[in-house]
């Protein structure tokens, strides 16, 4: 019995490595097959994620949970971040996002690889075209004064800053939990449409997330409110 449980232990891992290296295939299958049908500057861009960034970031593929990857998905990434701070923070990756580590992880902290001004901007213009058809534009727009103070009292109300660094009038400028991305800069990092719609359900994005999902689900008006009370972090 030991002997077999041995070979179902062993089997496992074999198969969980060949599932990895099929995903980190096809991520360079994808890069390279893509590229060669876009303008130079977003194909260099390509060629630059391909040989640096996909052995631990996933730019195809279905949703995973964090415990199965090395770093965040960049499968949406065109949803998700504001150009600008991509292309500087590819340059000089001081800011942390995840002051624990992925997954809060120590050991999925390790120091990001920095480019150079030009590489930054194609690797941007790259990542600029890999949208997810769920994050629908124009969703959030100027919020009322009233929304952003609902918005507050909600991501008071759900204790999301047990979780993420949340900016504060205290001596170090902010507050919060390590457990989860850092939200300091999220106004200036994070597209609104994308926010809005990884609140609606993280777990579509990140599967088995273990982020605090209301019971009932928070009317659209909420996430919307709360979502606008979040985009002014950092502003």
């Amino acid at each position: 019995l030991e002997f077999r449980r041995v070979l179902f232990r062993s089997g496992w891992r074999r198969a969980n490595v060949i599932s990895q290296c099929a995903i980190l295939l096809l991520s360079l299958s994808t890069v390279a097959s893509w590229a060669e049908s876009q303008p130079k500057q977003t194909s260099e861009g390509a060629s630059i994620v391909n040989t640096q960034c996909v052995a631990c970031h996933r730019i195809a593929g279905q949703p995973m949970p964090r415990s199965t990857k090395k770093a965040p998905d960049l499968i949406w990434a065109g949803n998700k971040y504001q150009r600008p701070w991509l292309v500087s923070w590819l340059q000089h990756p001081k800011e942390k996002l995840y002051p624990v580590g992925y997954d809060f992880n120590v050991t999925r902290k390790g120091p990001h690889r920095s480019l150079a001004a030009v590489e930054a901007e194609q690797v941007a213009d790259f990542l600029g075209t890999l949208k997810d058809q769920r994050v629908k534009d124009q969703v959030m727009r100027p919020a009322t004064p009233e929304e952003l103070a609902r918005g507050k009292q909600l991501y008071r109300e759900h204790a999301c800053q047990n979780c993420h660094w949340t900016p504060a009038s205290t001596k170090r400028g902010y507050t919060g939990g390590t457990s989860s991305t850092s939200l300091l800069n999220a106004g200036n990092r994070l597209q609104a449409d994308w926010m809005y719609q990884f609140n609606s359900n993280p777990n579509d994005f990140v599967p088995e997330s273990g982020a605090y999902l209301p019971n009932p689900p928070l009317p659209e008006k909420d996430i919307f409110a709360m979502t606008a009370y979040i985009m002014t972090f950092g502003k």
